[in-house]
């Protein structure tokens, strides 16, 4: 299914009724603007977002990128699927449905676990000697991705969210970011779990190896050649919400290198994506400059991932969308017209 653009010709009309609610013209700031893009993307407010939290092992560990050790991605898994963790308190304080999905985790879980189980391997090859998934396993994920996105719409969820767990995954998104944005790795390189300066140089060594080893650049062959099956999954995720006109909250670093890659395929993409919040991480800023998408909504230093950003945007997306159906007008009110006498004093 084509992602359809975004009808632009209705932003006129949307700054018509937004001057009409009983308030001074401008007096929402950048509220204001969050609700109209909201409009744009869907008529009715939001209420119910799904989190899916999409996680896989990475081969790539292997070349010392973090210090993390690999089996913290499982436990954390485990941890989230019991409402653990900061994406499990903060999706329980707004309500949220939270869904862990082993994409590719190199443990193997119970179904009493809780953990979605979407394994496609127990996680991707060393990047820097092979290519972490061949083309099958890429877009195997990328399917299963879109298919969990349609049966979340078909439940009623009218916004998603995407999160993601894998010890060495920043690695990854670096590898992406910087073959599709042809950035430097240093420059969308960050240091993960705590690395330090010597660390973090050997880690961006890794990276431009890899990424010499494999001058494949187009948009699937950068995937499957550094990426990991749960960023894989969550491209297909954001294709599927775009085309379903599901308000799209991105969050961190690694999210949004996923959506580099879908708006490569499919550009309408990021027409649909809301920046729930400025990571901390390095380049995280870069990649938000390049896919020309607004000023994220909060900047708190956060880097944490596991969706924790677009959570505690949540409230204030859903909050944005009602402000042109349900807020008041002047004449609802019976409230004088302020925006009009300014029009006619000429001050707006």
């Amino acid at each position: 299914m084509p992602i359809q653009p975004i009808d632009k010709n209705r932003m006129h009309a949307l700054q018509q009724t937004l001057l009409q609610k009983a308030m001074p013209p401008g007096s929402l700031g950048e509220l204001a603007a969050l609700a109209i893009r909201i409009a744009l993307i869907t008529p009715r407010p939001v209420s119910r977002l799904s989190l899916l939290i999409f996680a896989g092992d990475h081969g790539i560990v292997e070349e010392g990128v973090t210090h993390s050790p690999q089996e913290i991605t499982w436990q954390q898994c485990l941890n989230f699927a019991k409402g653990g963790g900061a994406c499990g308190l903060f999706a329980r304080a707004h309500g949220v449905d939270l869904t862990v999905v082993d994409m590719g985790v190199a443990h193997q879980f119970l179904p009493s676990d809780g953990v979605l189980d979407r394994k496609i391997g127990m996680g991707t090859r060393n990047f820097l000697r092979e290519d972490a998934m061949d083309a099958k396993q890429c877009l195997l994920a990328m399917q299963c991705g879109r298919l969990l996105v349609r049966q979340k719409k078909q439940a009623g969820f009218d916004a998603i969210a995407f999160g993601e767990m894998g010890v060495g995954n920043t690695s990854s998104a670096s590898a992406i970011a910087s073959a599709l944005t042809c950035l430097k790795v240093d420059s969308v390189t960050g240091r993960g779990s705590g690395l330090s300066d010597c660390d973090l140089k050997a880690k961006c060594d890794v990276i431009e190896l890899a990424l010499k080893r494999n001058p494949v650049r187009t948009p699937l062959g950068v995937l499957a050649a550094f990426g990991g099956f749960e960023i894989a999954a969550m491209v297909g995720a954001i294709i599927e919400a775009a085309a379903l006109s599901l308000p799209t909250l991105l969050d961190g670093f690694i999210t949004t290198a996923a959506a580099v890659v879908s708006c490569a395929i499919e550009p309408n993409c990021k027409e649909y994506l809301i920046p729930a919040h400025l990571s901390g991480m390095q380049g995280h800023d870069l990649l938000l400059d390049y896919l020309g998408l607004p000023r994220p909504i909060l900047d708190l230093g956060m880097q944490l991932g596991e969706g924790t950003g677009a959570l505690t945007a949540w409230p204030i997306v859903s909050q944005a969308s009602r402000i042109l159906t349900e807020m008041t007008s002047f004449s609802h009110a019976g409230v004088t017209d302020s925006t009009s006498l300014l029009r006619e004093k000429g001050i707006f």
